[in-house]
């Protein structure tokens, strides 16, 4: 696999709208698993940016969690639209890839990245809480990062997916507020 960050992603056009959150997904201390908190870091910085110049941002809340499956699907809950923002191994992709797409698009990975083997994952968690009334955002979008080094030890990102960071805030950036991209 190449170690190079793509050209930046083609999200989808479509603008956000109502409560809205975006989460940072990741172990902070797996390596590259912790590119979500570092992009939501970014995104947080950003919009802070743009206020203090005065320009108009999004309402948005912006977290880093490290949960899936049930919890993550308890987080969700009250927002009108979702980001999540993680890092990626699918096969064939360069590191340090960022793709978006929304969350339906995505192949359910049920033996992923578990909390417990007692936890369930993320799309079988959302139907369960639909069927069961729970007030759940109608769009969860994603924006991954290809990434290869998600189980060792460490605080540092692999070179390619840091390069990264900067693609994949624009690329929430432009889902929250396609003209302040």
């Amino acid at each position: 696999m190449a170690d190079r960050v793509s050209t930046a992603p083609q999200p989808r056009s479509q603008v956000v709208r109502g409560r809205t959150i975006v989460i940072g997904l990741g172990n902070p201390l797996l390596g590259d698993d912790g590119v979500g908190w570092r992009v939501a870091d970014e995104v947080e910085g950003r919009l802070h940016a743009a206020r203090q110049a005065g320009r108009e941002t999004p309402e948005v809340e912006i977290e880093r969690l490290g949960v899936g499956g049930l919890r993550l699907m308890e987080c969700l809950t009250g927002y009108d639209a979702a980001i999540l923002v993680d890092a990626a191994e699918f096969p064939d992709r360069p590191i340090g890839e960022v793709r978006c797409c929304s969350f339906e698009e995505l192949a359910d990975y049920a033996a992923g990245h578990l909390d417990s083997a007692h936890d369930a994952s993320l799309r079988t968690a959302l139907d369960l809480g639909r069927r069961l009334g729970a007030d759940l955002p109608t769009r969860i979008d994603t924006v991954t990062v290809q990434a290869h080094r998600t189980d060792e030890f460490s605080e540092e990102l692999s070179p390619a997916v840091l390069a990264a960071i900067p693609a994949a805030a624009a690329a929430v950036v432009e889902l929250l507020h396609p003209e302040a991209g």
